[in-house]
């Protein structure tokens, strides 16, 4: 640690107790004591490294076990005391929020420190009060929904906080990497729109089989072939890409891929007679999600369930947007290494290292790769079965929900006891997990399930600590390479928690969906066998291809997320403007002068009817009510403009610039509608005898929700990701292809391009 002296000196103020002083180090110094007196815990100097590592607004990489939560807490009161600014604290999950609140409030107690835990149940009415606290610990999505709330907010001042001053992250990569791309939607009952005809469009659907379409294996969308496209059009009597068609088509789509390409199990669950959604990345059930557009209906109509209407979207925001809003920000996990280009690039924050406190004792091996799932499967289970013998714990990582359940199956043919983690709540299966290290014990669960909680060896008993030593420590196995290797490394730091034993083993197939997606057949060429293969593959080329199969794979996500970024920048733009003036209308900071300026005659015959300052407020409110309205055809036109921008190509134009320009064109000329439909609101007001007769169209209730839509923009239209490499012909021969061509040759590049207009045009001028 390059910070040593300043460590040093934390300590020895601590001991002196000389730190009543307004310091960095003294404020450090304080927590310290504070730390010892209240929990009986002394930091080590590691966590005192990551804290002023916080403070600095870095990315804190610190191994599982090793005090992160503490380290928080250091920072936080460093914020709160040295400058005077509120700090939240983002979890992953409620029971994390709640568990690292009660925690660590006896130490905030002692340093005089207001500190607050929001969750999802948390009342609406406390939240104002809550906001106001110095430290405030909730989950990342809850922060963004309240925030989205402050907007359809009418009668009360917002109670979010009208400027972000700094965040700590906890299990920073899951948070702002892997689920940075989902959007937080806030919906209302305004203008509901009726999915019921799914159903019927569902059954006559059916009819459309083999050969009807073709699906893109890599972005998991549906295309309609020729002979598709006639029998469509047959049995709905009419041409599907008419002008006025577009709905039916995508609800068609929907309908195919609901059938054909999601599976109950893998991408969802039946619970409670409702779809719950499972998240791509962690295997896990994620309630309150939902499939974008008119996914969600279909496969409800897959099942025969009851369609469900999500009101009509107020507001939208994702991870990744929201993070950016506050002024500073940093985070902590055990895996921010593989993603220091990520946070630094899209976020701006430096990544630290931290070392442990005591080395690390643990086996980490390479990736075991079989010839097919079948022999991986039957090597996963030999391995169980071996540790099982000795008694040693046994966590398995397994891949999805499904497969968790069927390895559950094999382990009891052999009688071996298990216990399954999916589709539990997050306080159930943080009690299980931690119980993972018992002797033993066999734990068959989805690779991210009970992040952040500390997997003990022995379990509650420390009597068997040493029993599960003498065996090897826990064995944690990995059952599939991922898309991003920081899932593996994840799982692996299970094991081996504050210097202790443990082993960590990974296998693959050839047949694993990574494998087939990136080629590795083509890549390995005679190194690929040609027939079935028994046990592990030793082949060191083909172990070096599919280690190269994964840095593409991570690569080529990494860039579609960042292209992403650049993508939807322009409707970032739009939102903080539509917000901010909003917000200011409910606060008192501004007054519209609509009706005065623009409608001065009808103005002064409300005047002569109401009273000023009734109607003055009545006019704030209304003009709120239209932002609302104002941002909602907004975001309705953006997402029907995306379903179709690619199209534009075909006429030789840029989808990215046209899908610029066609934002900014919308935003404006709605913008300048506004004066007009605030006189058409006044007309109405003149109609009614008392103010108090006037209600502006207000949702009923409104409710949040996260929408499943990582990267869909590009992933089900490849033509966009050519847009951006400056590649639209082969992009285009792609799209034409159904995204399995290997594309046309280039045209030939003419040395001008057509200017491209305002800020989005900026992000996409020609590349040097």
């Amino acid at each position: 640690m390059d910070n040593k002296t300043e460590i040093e000196k934390i300590k020895t103020i601590a001991k002196s107790g000389e730190c009543s002083g307004g310091s960095a180090e003294d404020i450090f110094a304080r927590v310290f004591r504070a730390a010892e007196k209240t929990l009986g815990i002394t930091p080590f100097d590691e966590q005192i490294a990551a804290a002023l590592a916080l403070a600095k607004g870095r990315m804190v990489q610190m191994q599982t076990g090793e005090g992160k939560t503490l380290c928080a807490v250091f920072a936080a009161c460093g914020e709160a005391i040295g400058n005077g600014g509120l700090t939240h604290i983002l979890t992953f999950n409620d029971y994390l929020a709640k568990r690292d609140y009660e925690w660590m409030k006896p130490v905030y107690d002692e340093m005089g420190v207001t500190v607050g835990c929001i969750t999802e149940k948390t009342p609406r009415a406390e939240r104002a009060e809550l906001y106001k606290r110095q430290v405030l610990y909730m989950t990342a999505k809850e922060a963004g929904f309240d925030y989205l709330r402050s907007f359809v907010l009418f009668d009360e001042k917002p109670y979010f906080p009208e400027e972000l001053n700094f965040a700590i992250f906890d299990e920073a990569d899951s948070i702002l990497i892997d689920e940075a791309r989902i959007p937080l939607v806030i919906a209302g009952d305004v203008a509901v729109r009726d999915n019921g005809d799914l159903a019927d469009i569902y059954e006559k659907v059916k009819s459309l089989g083999e050969g009807c379409f073709e699906v893109d294996e890599e972005s998991r969308n549906v295309y309609l072939t020729d002979d598709g496209t006639d029998k469509a059009e047959a049995l709905f009597g009419i041409d599907v890409y008419a002008e006025g068609s577009e709905t039916l088509l995508a609800k068609i789509c929907a309908c195919i891929k609901a059938r054909e390409v999601l599976k109950e199990d893998t991408d969802y669950i039946l619970k409670d007679g409702a779809v719950v959604l499972i998240d791509e990345f962690t295997g896990r059930a994620a309630p309150g999600r939902v499939f974008p557009g008119d996914l969600q209906a279909a496969v409800e109509a897959k099942h025969e369930l009851k369609i469900s209407s999500r009101g009509r979207i107020m507001g939208n925001i994702a991870l990744q947007y929201y993070a950016r809003l506050y002024k500073k920000l940093s985070g902590m996990t055990g895996t921010a290494l593989p993603s220091r280009e990520e946070f630094e690039k899209i976020y701006g924050v430096l990544t630290e290292v931290i070392p442990t406190r005591l080395p690390v004792a643990r086996i980490d091996h390479p990736f075991e790769i079989y010839f097919d799932k079948d022999e991986k499967r039957k090597a996963i289970l030999a391995a169980i079965k071996e540790a099982a013998d000795k008694e040693r714990p046994v966590l398995v990582g397994s891949e999805s929900i499904e497969e968790s359940e069927s390895i559950a199956a094999d382990l009891e043919k052999l009688g071996i006891k298990c216990a399954v983690l999916n589709a539990k709540n997050d306080f159930e299966e943080a009690d299980i997990i931690a119980q993972a290290g018992k002797r033993g014990a066999v734990t068959i669960s989805t690779n991210m399930a009970g992040r952040g909680v500390d997997i003990k060896l022995g379990g509650a008993d420390p009597a068997e600590k040493d029993f599960v030593v003498s065996v090897g420590g826990l064995l944690v196995l990995a059952t599939s390479p991922r898309e991003s290797s920081r899932i593996t490394l994840q799982l692996r730091g299970r094991a081996g928690r504050q210097g202790d034993v443990g082993e960590s083993r990974a296998f693959a197939a050839l047949d694993d969906p990574i494998f087939l997606n990136n080629d590795l057949k083509g890549l390995a060429g005679r190194h690929y066998p040609s027939e079935k293969f028994e046990g592990v593959i030793s082949d060191k080329a083909l172990t070096r291809e599919a280690e190269r199969v994964q840095r593409m794979a991570e690569n080529s996500a990494f860039e579609e997320r960042v292209q992403l970024m650049k993508y939807t920048m322009i409707g970032e733009k739009h939102r903080e403007v539509t917000f901010k003036r909003r917000t200011s209308l409910l606060d008192g900071s501004y007054h519209s002068e609509f009706w005065q300026k623009d409608a001065s005659e009808l103005y002064e015959k409300a005047l002569s009817k109401f009273s000023e300052e009734e109607l003055q407020k009545l006019q704030d409110r209304v003009l709120a009510a239209l932002l609302n309205e104002f941002w909602s055809d907004y975001l309705d036109y953006t997402t029907y403009l995306r379903e179709g921008i690619h199209l534009t190509q075909i006429a030789g134009r840029n989808p990215a610039e046209e899908y610029n320009i066609a934002c900014e064109e919308y935003y404006e000329n709605a913008a300048a509608s506004i004066p007009e439909r605030m006189a058409e609101k006044l007309e109405e007001i003149l109609r009614c005898e008392n103010l108090s007769d006037y209600e502006p169209d207000v949702p009923s209730r409104t409710y949040t929700y996260l929408l499943n839509d990582i990267g869909e923009e590009f992933k089900k239209k490849p033509i966009l990701m050519g847009v951006f490499s400056d590649d639209y012909e082969s992009a285009a021969k792609k799209l034409s292809d159904g995204g399995k061509a290997d594309g046309a040759p280039e045209k030939e590049e003419t040395s001008e391009k057509p200017a491209k207009k305002g800020f989005f045009g900026k992000l996409f001028g020609k590349k040097q």
